[in-house]
């Protein structure tokens, strides 16, 4: 079993989705780390996008396990606790190859060394510098390789055990709908078989009660005039902690020495480093014999399944991430559901939910949200009504769609995109040499090169540095190239005056069916402008109450004469104060 085969149909790779240009403006990077956390942002969105895809048998594939995850909560519990025992496991494995010499230490190299280091003691003795001996010692670490090989093995078999038994368990018993999930437990109860997992955990078991390991050591230094160390010596090595206070600590503190809790990572580096090998070839040479009857019981214990094994770690972290992210949607009580997908339509979303907020805070309004193959959609309304939210929403669903998770909808359905590409409203460059209007003009361009008539636009108020009537014109030129094209588009702006233009060009190519106009809806009271987050099908309205949005913030025609009056200025323009105000004075 290869963790590629509960990714992809057969384990190969199947179409993809280019996500790149798109993931600043649609917070793709948030929403990976939402599922999965423990990444950064962008070390998130990079796993997400080695995942994306077209194609459908893959998105299928993964939604079927995913469903039967939610459905298995035993399983589940069972795969997040694997992931972690796996991280552990890749360690151990690279330990075990990074230390193989130690699997190559006989007793006749023990002999020779032994004899060797009684005259290198008697050398020391006599005429060389305590610092020779230990470069000389430190080059030759057969025996702290011997140490490390034999404690990662232990470990490594160890986990081994524990991963298969997990996965056999999780498994057993259990009718899953997805083929992958099914192979899986076949292949777990196989290498149960296979690698006689129950003897080997007693196995195990032995040696531990036998050899618990190297509990501490203590070593003996030697020190020139200055108190410089020229010299160490192993004084002793215990299997148990001293019960004894060390140095250290208070007389009579009655507290017991725990000795070297791990002799893998020292905090040496550098100069240091050489103590610590040192210290390990010293500590592995006392116990060779041990270490050497506990290695031998060791390989001879099967691991056959470990390098399969560690393939699932994407497939795990994905999948248990994409769980836990349905469970939390299905745990506020937001409709989800597994997209169909179908090439009759774009997209088709039916209370659809902004994914990030349906996780944390307060729920936001569902919408229904359609798009047409091939089509348009022109969304206008108030100033801070929720449109470029509900434009994130789009794309965001179509990401986690293509993912292949469950989406936080109550319906949806959508066709599958090769490229997500987004134009959102331009600042200043940085050295100020390229105006907005540039900036979204050389973006553009990009885009418009890399897309296909399977690709879809996001536009969100795109050409506002320019006049409304140059900016609206451009818009309408562009969204009806694209729609030529049968590239869908959905575009938010606040130049609603064009939508008559845009109907009867469109209508003059035939593409007037595949055009919508979706209002963010708000209502006038006493108190105000009320949004009400909700998308109707409607024209442009008149105004896109930029002035009640304005008032609500106290910036009033009142407000204003007011603060003039203050300052010794009325609204007339031959008023002399005004003269005062372009020179900077008032």
């Amino acid at each position: 079993m290869n963790g590629n085969e509960l990714l992809r149909p057969g384990g190969e790779g199947r179409g993809t989705l280019d996500a790149s240009l798109a993931a600043e403006d649609l917070e793709l990077g948030r929403l990976s780390q939402l599922l999965f956390p423990g990444l950064s942002g962008p070390e998130a969105l990079a796993f997400a996008c080695g995942l994306l895809t077209d194609d459908p048998e893959t998105i299928r594939l993964r939604q079927d396990i995913l469903r039967d995850l939610l459905e298995h909560p035993a399983l589940r519990e069972a795969l997040e606790k694997l992931r972690s025992i796996l991280a552990e496991l890749e360690t151990c494995s690279k330990g075990v190859r990074d230390n193989l010499t130690g699997l190559k230490v006989s007793r006749l190299d023990a002999a020779v060394d032994g004899l060797k280091k009684a005259v290198l003691k008697l050398e020391k003795n006599l005429s060389q510098q305590g610092a020779d001996i230990l470069e000389e010692s430190a080059a030759d670490n057969r025996y702290a390789q011997l140490l490390r090989f034999t404690h990662f093995r232990r470990r490594l078999t160890a986990l081994y055990a524990e991963a298969i038994g997990l996965l056999r368990d999780g498994t057993r018993g259990e009718s899953f709908a997805s083929a992958p999930l099914r192979s899986l437990g076949r292949w777990a109860d196989s290498l149960w078989e296979k690698d006689r997992i129950e003897e080997t955990e007693k196995a195990l078991a032995a040696l531990d009660g036998e050899w618990k390991g190297v509990g501490a050591f203590a070593v003996d230094v030697c020190l020139d005039a200055r108190r410089s160390v020229i010299g160490l010596e192993m004084a002793e090595v215990r299997e148990e902690p001293y019960a004894r206070p060390g140095m250290l600590e208070a007389a009579g503190s009655g507290e017991e020495r725990s000795g070297v809790t791990s002799l893998i990572q020292f905090p040496q580096t550098g100069t240091g480093t050489i103590f610590q090998e040192y210290l390990l070839s010293e500590v592995g040479y006392e116990v060779r014999s041990k270490l050497t009857k506990l290695r031998e019981t060791l390989v001879k214990l099967p691991v056959s399944g470990i390098e399969e094994l560690l393939t699932l770690q994407d497939a795990l972290r994905f999948y248990t991430g994409a769980a836990v992210f349905a469970e939390k949607l299905r745990s506020r009580g937001v409709g989800l559901c597994a997209p169909t997908l179908t090439q009759e339509v774009t997209f088709r979303f039916r209370e659809a939910m902004l994914p990030e907020q349906s996780c944390t805070g307060t729920l936001p309004v569902p919408n229904d949200l359609s798009l047409a193959k091939g089509g348009t959609i022109l969304m206008t309304g108030p100033n801070s009504s929720g449109k470029t939210c509900c434009l994130i929403m789009a794309g965001q669903l179509l990401f986690l769609g293509q993912l292949g998770c469950l989406l936080p909808a109550r319906e949806a359905s959508f066709s599958p995109r090769d490229r997500l590409l987004t134009l959102f409203a331009a600042g200043e460059s940085e050295t100020g040499e390229d105006s907005r209007m540039g900036l979204e003009v050389q973006r553009l361009g990009l885009l418009q090169e890399r897309m296909t008539e399977r690709s879809i636009f996001f536009f969100n108020e795109p050409m506002t540095s320019t006049s409304a009537t140059e900016g609206g014109q451009i818009c309408v030129d562009l969204l009806t190239d694209l729609a030529c094209k049968g590239v869908p588009a959905l575009l938010v702006t606040h130049f609603n005056h064009i939508w008559p233009q845009l109907r009867t060009r469109f209508e003059a190519f035939g593409l007037a069916e595949g055009l919508q106009s979706l209002v963010m809806t708000s209502e006038e009271t006493g108190e105000g402008l009320r949004y009400l987050y909700k998308l109707k099908e409607a024209p442009p309205p008149p105004s896109s109450h930029a002035r009640a949005v304005v008032a609500a913030k106290g910036v009033t025609l009142e407000a204003m004469v007011e603060a003039l009056g203050k300052r010794g200025l009325d609204m007339r323009a031959d008023d002399p104060g005004w003269e005062k105000v372009r020179q900077g004075a008032v």
